[in-house]
């Protein structure tokens, strides 16, 4: 191997090592960007990649979290019901891939039945917006969601995108595509707010889920 390949390869591996180690940890900060002198030593399309300005933003949404989640007018129930509301969801947040993403774990119960649900959250650098993947233990789809491109480190945090429905939002609405945006309010350190809103073909937006999240303090 040549020398010069040699030192990138070990560049990477102390890099790597810097951003990995502080992401295991539940409520540090976020891992730190090399020095620009440690980055002369990287490819440039290793250091496009560097978690940046974006990513740090989302660092009051790491640890545990205590929900109150209001759900209305979906799970087969009518719009005009009055929501569910639930007290007896956690989360759990921590960084992942040495600080790329944020993994989102929740768990709990609403209206007696099990709620299950694991997320990731990121900052697309290359196209400027924020990205949120879930699942659940309700669909079979993978719910997606995209801020629009460009839109850079914004706040609130909205992020749009479609799904196939099953039902949840109602029978009228199976098999055909529903538009859906997720709202993310960090208000603070200890206290933030997540909001769901379905769109069914040719109707209105409605909320679906309100969650505010209050930090588990330790």
């Amino acid at each position: 191997m040549k020398t010069e390949n040699r030192k990138k390869l070990y560049a990477i591996g102390a890099v790597l090592l810097v951003a990995i180690i502080p992401a295991r940890a539940q409520e540090r900060a976020h891992p730190s960007v090399p020095s620009a002198s440690a980055q002369t030593n990287l490819p440039a399309w290793f250091t496009r990649g560097l978690p940046g300005e974006g990513h740090a933003a989302l660092n009051p949404l790491i640890g545990d979290w205590k929900q109150h989640k209001s759900v209305y007018g979906v799970l087969g129930r009518s719009p005009e019901a009055p929501p569910l509301v639930s007290t007896n969801i956690t989360t759990h947040r921590e960084w992942v891939a040495g600080g790329h993403y944020i993994e989102d774990f929740t768990e709990g119960t609403i209206d007696g039945s099990p709620y299950w649900r694991k997320g990731w959250l990121g900052y697309s650098i290359m196209d400027r917006r924020y990205e949120w993947v879930t699942i659940d233990g309700i669909n079979t789809t993978m719910m997606a969601y995209l801020g629009n491109k460009g839109s850079g480190v914004a706040s609130p945090i909205v992020m749009t995108g479609t799904f196939t429905d099953q039902g949840v939002l109602n029978e009228n609405t199976v098999g055909k595509t529903v538009g859906q945006r997720t709202v993310i309010t960090i208000e603070n350190h200890d206290r933030h707010v997540i909001e769901l809103f379905f769109t069914p073909p040719g109707g209105k937006e409605q909320l679906v889920d309100r969650t505010i999240y209050t930090r588990v303090k330790k």
